[in-house]
């Protein structure tokens, strides 16, 4: 009897001591759970959590249980059917994600509006009343109750407006009346009125711009840092005018003073500073050299990005070729037709990138303010834009129409479509282009290439782009039989 409980309890031991370890193997641990993981991982990208909560939790509850189970050294089918079932929901949640992407999208957009303005800071309670709603409409849509989502997701649009607004309101243009107070305090208007001035001007024009339209907040944001900007621009002139005359310097050492910057700027870019004749003929050429880069840059991510598509449709084009000389030759000759492209236009009129095997044309096509009109300015341009489609014969194109920030989505959104439809109808009438091949697509300022806070980030956002998506089984087949 006592053996039998001796063994029973040895057994017990060896039993407990085998789950603990087996609990907190990783290599087991990363076996299990490495398609559970995936699976999260895409559905936090997707942010499921917010825009497809229900299938999210039941998935993250399944994970957890999975987790648990395994801590305690449990049944390794059990451990695998929770984490079936949390894959399963996860990629729920990703579809669910999509859906409510779209079908919420205005208010998805107001509430990303809203974190840019940080209302999660300065208008606290506004924004999670916005978040409850929110969370409230993508859980109706979960439940297939789209007529009750829709709903709820217009009410969260309007509060996340509201509380973008309160804190646009709080942060900028608080921010802004305390600098300028400050700057009043400290008797900055006496050394820079102008700058000073600039700053209230600026304030002045925030405030109405919120009181006429309070859904386009990106204009009086940028007035508002602007102005911010600018009183302390003031405050730090006044207080080095006041330095200067403490120390009786004189209108050349200022002068000399702010060579200096600019002379160690252009040392850097390797451009000999000259500053006889003034500062033009330098900062010319430090631009040249930064629009250099610039374009160097480019192309280093274009050629990153063609060596990881070349390798992805390597296998692909054995399968079609067979032959590596063959396919060789398909790519230099591929390569040749992009470079065909690129030369049909100067460096002013577009700047030709590719992307993979598509051709994306930005031109240098500029509309008025709220303007859709091309400008006869711009005819030879487009002139220029058959030869490039030429090149790809059967290809499909795309006009895309972008816009800067400022103004209210919805009006960018279809402004961005008329300016591409200008130039769609353009090239229909003028050329010998079937209309099959062209389309014209808006996507307002979803897209931006630059900071829509600048003037000239704003600029490089106004744009047309022509995307150019080559036939490869034409071109293949015309390669064939060159």
């Amino acid at each position: 009897m006592y053996c039998r409980s001796g063994v029973l309890l040895l057994c017990g031991l060896t039993l407990l001591l085998t789950s603990e370890t087996y609990g907190q193997d990783p290599v087991l641990r990363e076996q299990l759970f490495a398609r559970a993981d995936r699976a999260m991982s895409a559905a936090n990208e997707a942010q499921a959590n917010l825009l497809a909560p229900i299938s999210y939790e039941r998935a993250a509850r399944s994970y957890r249980d999975a987790e648990s189970a395994l801590a305690r050294g449990r049944r390794i089918d059990g451990i695998r059917e929770d984490l079936a079932e949390s894959v399963s929901q996860f990629e729920a949640a990703v579809n669910a994600a999509n859906v409510a992407r779209i079908t919420l999208g205005q208010a998805y957009a107001a509430r990303e509006d809203a974190m840019a303005a940080e209302a999660q800071t300065y208008a606290g309670r506004q924004w999670r009343e916005a978040e409850q709603t929110f969370s409230s409409a993508a859980r109706r849509l979960e439940d297939a109750t789209l007529s009750r989502a829709r709903r709820l997701g217009d009410e969260a649009e309007e509060q996340f407006r509201a509380a973008e607004l309160t804190a646009i309101e709080t942060n900028y243009l608080s921010s802004a009346r305390m600098r300028i107070e400050f700057a009043d305090d400290q008797n900055v208007e006496r050394y820079a009125p102008k700058t000073l001035a600039r700053a209230e001007n600026l304030l002045a024009e925030a405030e109405a711009s919120l009181r006429r339209d309070r859904y386009d907040t990106d204009y009086p944001r940028t007035l508002a840092r602007e102005a911010n900007y600018e009183a302390r621009h003031a405050t730090y002139l006044a207080t080095r005018i006041r330095s200067m005359l403490d120390r009786d310097a004189t209108a050349e050492d200022l002068l000399l003073e702010s060579e200096a910057p600019l002379a160690a700027l252009a040392s850097e870019l390797e451009i000999v500073a000259e500053f006889d004749e003034g500062y033009d003929a330098s900062s010319a050429a430090m631009l040249a050299a930064i629009n250099e880069l610039r374009r160097a840059q480019e192309s280093l991510y274009q050629r990153d990005e063609q060596v990881v598509f070349l390798e992805n449709e390597l296998a692909s084009l054995e399968a079609q070729l067979g032959d590596e000389s063959e396919q060789r030759k398909l790519q230099e000759q591929i390569q040749a037709r992009f470079a065909q492209v690129a030369s049909v236009f100067t460096a002013d009129e577009a700047q030709v990138l590719r992307r993979g095997n598509d051709v994306i044309v930005r031109m240098g096509l500029n509309f008025d303010v709220g303007s859709a009109f091309v400008k006869p300015e711009y005819f030879p341009l487009l002139g220029k834009i058959q030869a490039a489609i030429d090149v790809f014969p059967g290809s499909t194109v795309e006009v895309q129409g972008h816009t800067d920030a400022f103004g209210a989505d919805e009006s960018n959104m279809l402004l961005s479509e008329r300016r591409a439809q200008a130039v769609q109808s353009y090239l229909l009438a003028n050329m010998q282009v079937r209309a099959v091949t062209i389309e014209a697509v808006g996507y307002g300022e979803t897209v931006p290439l630059a900071n829509n806070e600048t003037a000239a980030g704003r600029l490089r956002n106004r744009r047309i782009d022509l995307l150019i998506q080559p036939d490869l089984d034409t071109l293949i087949a015309e390669i064939s039989n060159d």
